[in-house]
Parts: C-alpha cells; structure tokens; sequence
C-alpha cells in the first residue's frame, strides 16, 4: 500500500529519503500533484513509466531549485538570443508555472526525454515542492500524478485512486491552487513556442517581451513528443465528455441523452447552476476562469465517479487561461473520437 501522509517538516525529510534511495513520491505543486523521482537515475525514472503505465515517447519534466536550471540543461549550447530569453522568462516567472524547453545534459537519461536532445525544466512554485527538491539534493522528473491519459489529480486523494499500491509516498498538502498544468514554452523555435498551454498564458509571455506563438498541430501516437500533454486523447475520465457553444445547446443536448438511456453529467458554472435545476449529477466549477481551472479536473473526476456515460460543458473563451482549459476540455473529449 501507498503511504499517505500530511505533508509536515519530517514527512518531507523522509520523502526526500525515499526520492535519493531511488523511490516514488507524490507532492504537490501550484499546478497539480506531481509522481517524483531522481531525476538522474535511470532506473528511479523508469519506474516513474511503470507506474503510471506511460507512454515511453511522452518526456517528463524535471523540477529544479531556483537558479539550478543549468543543471539539467546544457546552457552551452544555447544561442545568445535564447539565453537571454530563458534569464528574462527565469527573472518573470520562477518559481511559477512555466516550463522550459531547453537542450539537455549529457547525464539525464534518455528515457526522460523520449530519446529527444533536450529536456523540460521548471522550478515549482510551492513551498512543499520546493522543500522536497532542496531535501532530496536532485532534480526531480515528476509527470502528474496519474494513470497516464487520465485525469490529472489536485489533491492527494486523486493520486490514490489511480496510484495506490504503485508508488511508495504521498504527501498530502490539500488542494493545488491553479489546478492545471504548467505552460510548456519551447526555446529551439524563433519565436518561442507554445507546446502546451498552462498556467502562465500567452499575453502573460508577451507583457515579459517573449513573443511566443501557440503550437496548433497536435502530435502523432507514435513520435517522440517534444513535450507532455500533446496527445490528441489525454486528461481524460472514462467518459465522453462533449463540448457545447452554449447553455442552451447543452441543455438540448442532456435532453437528447436522457431520451437515449445514457446516464449523463454536467459540469457547470455558477451561473448555469440556476438553469440547470433539478438536472443531476452536477458538478459547480465557480464562476471565474480562475476558479473553472481550479476546478475542472476534480469536477470531470467527481462525474466519472458518480457513473455517467457522458459529461456535458460548455465551452469557455480562448483568452488568458481559457486557452489551457479549452486545450484540456478538447483532449479529454478525443477520447470519444477515439472510441
């Protein structure tokens, strides 16, 4: 069985024991829980894909200490353009939720990064996270917290449902506070690209003077991913989940469901509660885009668990961070295309 503990001074110490003596340890971070391990061993890294059963072309990525990012990645290599980016985007948001696509060092496994030269590091913005990398003394790979494919977890009892019994710790420091991943930027492409949008948003990148632009293609099963979250089907319940324009077009559509015998979900917002009365299973994500991403993985998790066939939400506007919660909503919903 896994071990779940309140995230306390000592219980940090002895997960940084667990991390160094080549073990598994779930933490939180401002964006979700992530599986860590030693970021350098092979073998620590492998059993981070056999827990979770991923996918060996999808990279991880690495969690440093504040300043520490050349540790993992060569900055040797990089043009003088490119590191004058990566000082500008260190200054603006580490510790935060952007990660960097950078060339990698000779001594990260190549499991890590799906075989690819390079490597995906960020500096966590949580005190636990933080507390766990500087105890460990390591980098530390740490993918969500999850069946690979499923939905990420923001709280400790989500990485039990999925990995209880696969991972050796848990430390538990309750909710996590963006609740979806972190952007992933990378370097290598003029401008700067966006591979996976999070919780550092475009005009955000752009107000620090980084002119990124967004990834629109989505990647093939097969490739090496040049960075996680890019499958067409990922961060996904058992269930359809379908996307509506509207309010209206969704309580159509949870009609045409009812009279087909499927068991169906909503997951709303503050103010659809109100037209949605008396239709359940519901799950209230808030009102704010803030507090819709703080929301949506428990809301999609608590509808998968109540035993629907589909999950019915709207769609919300592209800007800011809806552009990272339209990329989760349409990830989860492929699944269906997929069958």
């Amino acid at each position: 069985m896994t071990e779940l503990r309140p995230a306390t001074s000592d219980a940090i110490e002895l997960a940084a024991a667990i991390v160094r003596a080549g073990g598994l340890v779930a933490f939180p971070t401002e964006t979700v829980y992530g599986l860590g391990a030693d970021a350098a061993s092979a073998k620590a890294v492998a059993r981070i894909f056999e827990a979770k059963q991923r996918a060996l072309n999808d990279p991880l990525i690495v969690h440093v200490e504040p300043d520490r990012w050349s540790t993992v990645a060569d900055a040797g290599r990089l043009t003088p353009d490119q590191r004058t980016r990566v000082d500008r985007l260190a200054k603006a948001f580490w510790p935060g939720p952007l990660t960097l696509v950078l060339p990698k060092r000779a001594h990260i496994p190549a499991l890590l990064s799906a075989g690819l030269d390079t490597v995906a590091v960020r500096v966590p913005d949580h005190p636990i996270a933080q507390a766990l990398i500087a105890r460990s003394g390591c980098a530390i790979a740490a993918p969500s917290a999850n069946r690979f494919g499923h939905v990420s977890p923001t709280t400790a009892a989500h990485v039990l449902a999925d990995l209880n019994g696969r991972i050796d710790w848990v430390l538990d420091g309750g909710p996590t506070r963006i609740g979806v991943e972190s952007t992933v930027l990378s370097l290598l492409h003029d401008p700067p690209r966006v591979l996976r949008p999070g919780g550092v948003t475009l005009e955000m990148l752009r107000l620090a003077g980084i002119a990124a632009v967004a990834q629109q293609a989505t990647t093939h099963t097969g490739d090496a991913q040049p960075a996680p979250g890019m499958l067409a089907s990922h961060y996904a319940p058992r269930a359809a989940v379908e996307i509506l324009a509207d309010i209206d077009q969704l309580l159509a559509r949870h009609e045409a469901h009812l009279n087909a015998g499927r068991r169906c979900g909503l997951l709303i917002t503050n103010t659809q509660h109100a037209q949605c009365a008396g239709r359940h299973p519901q799950f209230v994500m808030g009102e704010s885009i803030d507090d819709i991403a703080r929301a949506l993985y428990a809301g999609l998790r608590a509808l998968d668990d109540s035993g629907v066939d589909v999950i019915l939400v709207t769609q919300v506007q592209p800007d800011g961070l809806g552009l990272a919660i339209r990329d989760r909503l349409a990830r989860a919903a492929a699944r269906r295309a997929d069958g």
